[in-house]
């Protein structure tokens, strides 16, 4: 048996520069990891067939069409190789807020599954399985803050100090009680046409890169329009902390997660926690993590 955790991730900056001809979107992304993570317990049953699945939590992902399953079928049917596979899935992440965590369980299963067969694949293989997946998979198997260009599956870690001084960086992550659709989200700004040019994103990262302008300045998500359109009341809640603390409001991805940087010397983490629970009811999800190399 094999324990593995799946961390979650934040987009710190997410630009859309329209619509491929594959029908994906064209993005530009810089992801944080966290703190905070699923736990997958994976074990090997030789003798006998079938991939069994249990989440205490969620009883909704207990079917082959979690990404974890896919994952280890995927996985079983490139090695060649036929035994059970029992896996229990501990979610702390709670799907579709844009976290990342079904891809991050998915890319957690391959390694376990790396781990459990009798011949590893390689990283290149991983890496290839993984895009198959889902566009955000590759991203979770590059340590520390990356870039996710093209559909979401051309990584690459990013090295500079910018990026280094945000390990360690503490995150409040703030969810209402529902769920967004991440197609419909897309769908959404597709219709609305605001996409970021090329040219636009490229001036950002580098600025950002050379220190230019702070992380605050940089925090982007092209996909919150779409979603504020239709839920307002994100957009008042946002306008309510930056009024109130002066901190800068993110939504993760397509959301519904929310998220803000905590600076050290801040001391109103009290009163910032009271007003989401009185704007957004005592069923909020809120967590404090960090920014993990």
């Amino acid at each position: 048996m094999v324990k593995v955790f799946a961390p979650a991730k934040i987009n710190l900056f997410l630009a859309v520069m329209g619509k491929r001809d594959d029908g994906y979107h064209e993005l530009c992304s810089v992801l944080g990891k966290l703190s905070i993570a699923d736990s997958l317990e994976i074990r090997r049953k030789n003798g006998e067939r079938g991939i069994k699945i249990k989440c205490p939590k969620y009883k909704d992902l207990e079917t082959e069409n979690n990404l974890a399953c896919i994952a280890v079928k995927k996985w079983l049917l490139k090695r060649g190789e036929d035994w059970a596979v029992d896996l229990i899935l501990h979610k702390q992440l709670p799907p579709m807020s844009g976290l990342g965590g079904g891809s991050s369980d998915a890319v957690s299963a391959l390694l376990a599954m790396n781990e459990l067969g009798d011949e590893k694949l390689s990283r290149k293989e991983i890496i290839k399985m993984a895009a198959e997946i889902g566009s955000d998979c590759p991203s979770f198997l590059e340590n520390g803050l990356c870039m996710a260009e093209g559909r979401g599956e051309m990584v690459r870690t990013i090295n500079h100090s910018a990026a280094h001084n945000l390990i360690g960086q503490k995150v409040l992550l703030f969810r209402p009680n529902i769920g967004l659709s991440t197609p419909d989200v897309f769908q959404r700004l597709s219709q609305t046409n605001k996409f970021s040019s090329v040219e636009w994103v490229h001036t950002r990262l580098g600025m950002w890169e050379k220190q230019k302008i702070s992380i605050t300045e940089f925090l982007h998500n092209d996909l919150e329009s779409a979603v504020f359109y239709k839920h307002r009341y994100f957009s008042a809640i946002f306008e309510k902390i930056k009024k109130t603390f002066g901190l800068a409001p993110r939504m993760s991805g397509s959301g519904s997660c929310c998220f803000v940087l905590i600076p050290d010397e801040f001391e109103r983490v009290a009163a910032l926690e009271s007003l989401i629970y009185q704007a957004w009811g005592d069923d909020s999800w809120l967590k404090f993590t960090e920014i993990i190399h």
